[in-house]
This record gives structure tokens, sequence and C-alpha cells, in this order.
């Protein structure tokens, strides 16, 4: 598996090289209603169970952000980030549109359609990747603490993760990077010059031939990787949402994905309702 640094707005689009792995994950974000707590803690179900993260990061160098998504009634959602003095928030409804804000239109974003999927399920890709599809949510007083690997093309980098039930349907998840083996190059051998006459030496006609270093290209995808330390927490929920958001809502500041302006989230449900027939 392709290495992945623990970033989120670095991160939402970081994770891009997951999206063809995790398609499925994203859609049971995006899509599934929440099902029976009793087939929550299964990893597999998880990403249609959840109902609610809060995740934050540490990953030096990159601005430590922090980022919530909450599904509601209907399967609407709301998300936010924040990074630093960057802030995006973005908003899903049952019909399918989507509002987003942010506080700096310079500042590259995912598009609010994605970001609270991409938000809901880097928790669950994490756990996927380092522990495998088999892994089952901790029951009450049964915490976690395991250490998984993520290969790179010249060795391994190791994660401790633990996790924690809670209660009431959430779950603590911690997860930093330990250690980063192959990351120490062997001696390489110096290239050979190819067989070359006087005449053509100075003449500059002699080719050397190409030599692939490994060095070098150990260090360009070492570079990829988070550094020791980084990581994040997440906590997540699996609750079944009763909770909708209101009609009031205002819409004030906020982008449409069909470009119209609407006052409030009750006119936007509402324009996308068939006109009632006489």
């Amino acid at each position: 598996m392709s290495a992945i640094r623990i970033t989120v707005l670095a991160g939402l689009l970081a994770l891009a090289p997951l999206r063809s792995g995790a398609a499925e994950v994203l859609a049971a974000v995006q899509a599934s209603p929440t099902q029976p707590q009793t087939d929550c803690r299964r990893l597999l179900q998880l990403a249609q169970c959840l109902a609610s993260v809060e995740l934050s990061s540490n990953s030096p160098p990159d601005e430590a952000y922090r980022g919530q998504w909450q599904r509601y009634a209907d399967n609407e959602s709301r998300a936010s980030v924040q990074r630093g003095r960057l802030q995006f928030e973005s908003i899903v409804l049952r019909n399918g549109r989507h509002f987003s804000k942010t506080n700096d239109e310079s500042q590259a974003a995912a598009s609010a359609a994605e970001l609270g999927a991409l938000l809901a399920s880097t928790p669950v890709m994490w756990l996927g990747l380092l522990l495998g599809e088999n892994f089952e949510l901790p029951l009450p007083g049964h915490d976690v603490d395991a250490v998984g690997e993520n290969s790179w093309a010249y060795g391994v980098e190791k994660y401790r993760v633990q996790v924690k039930a809670q209660g009431e349907g959430r779950y603590r998840i911690d997860l930093v990077k330990t250690a980063t083996t192959g990351a120490e190059a062997p001696p390489e051998a110096a290239p050979q010059a190819g067989e070359c006459s006087d005449a053509e030496a100075k003449a500059g006609r002699c080719e050397q031939p190409f030599v692939f270093s490994t060095a070098e290209d150990r260090a360009a995808r070492l570079a990829e990787l988070a550094p020791i330390g980084s990581g994040f927490t997440a906590i997540i929920g699996v609750q079944t949402p009763t909770q909708a958001l209101p009609d009031a809502l205002s819409l004030s500041g906020w982008t449409s994905s069909d470009g119209k302006a609407y006052a409030t989230l009750g006119d936007a449900r509402r324009a996308a309702e068939p006109a009632a027939k006489e």
C-alpha cells in the first residue's frame, strides 16, 4: 500500500491516493444510514454506522488541524475543519444539495460534498490499513493497544494504535507513528565509465551509462512519509442520529452547489421538493 501523510487540508487532498481503494468506505459514509450498534464494532460495518467524528492531528511540520463531522436525521451531515486561521465548513442535505463556507477563498480545499466523507473515513481507513479489515472495536474495559505497519518502498512505517470504548457508542482512537525502517541506504558502487577512445573524448562523443541511484530514490520517497511522532486522535460515535439540522439555520455567507442563494436551510430543502399537484 502507498504511504499516506496524516494530514487534512494538506491532508484532505493528500488522502487522494487512498480514494481508489477506499471508494466503498467513502460511499458508505455519505449514503448509508446508521445500523444497529451490535454490527458497528466490526470494521467492515463501521463506515455505515458512524454518526460523529472529532479529529485532531499532530503532523509536524504541517500545521495541526481540528475537524468535526456530524450525521443528522435523514442522513444529512455537517462538517468543519480548522487549520490555523483557515476555516472550512460544509453541509450536505438529503437531496444531494451541498453548501460550503470558508474564511479564505484563496486556499484550496476539498469540495463540500467530500469534506465530511473524508473526515469520517480517516479513522476507519487507518484502522483497516494498520490492523486489518477483520478488526473489531473493543468492548468497555478491553482496550486495544497494538502496533500496526504500513509498507513503503524500502521498509515499513510502524504505528502505535490505541482504541478505547468510552460508553454510549463512543470510542477514542489514538494513533502515532513510532518508527520508519529502511531509511538508511547501503553504499552504492561508483558508476563505471563506458569505453571511449581519446579522439571520442576530445570530440565530446563519449556516452556515460545511466546509473539509477537507489539512495536518491530512497531519500525522495522518505521525504514523502509522515515524520516519527505524527498522528491523530479521533473520537467516533455510532449512536443513531435523531437530531435534525433546523430549517431555520441561516445560509448567509454559504455557497450552494447549484449556485443559487437561499436564506435558510428550510428554503433550500423546499426548493428541491416537487411541486404539489392541484
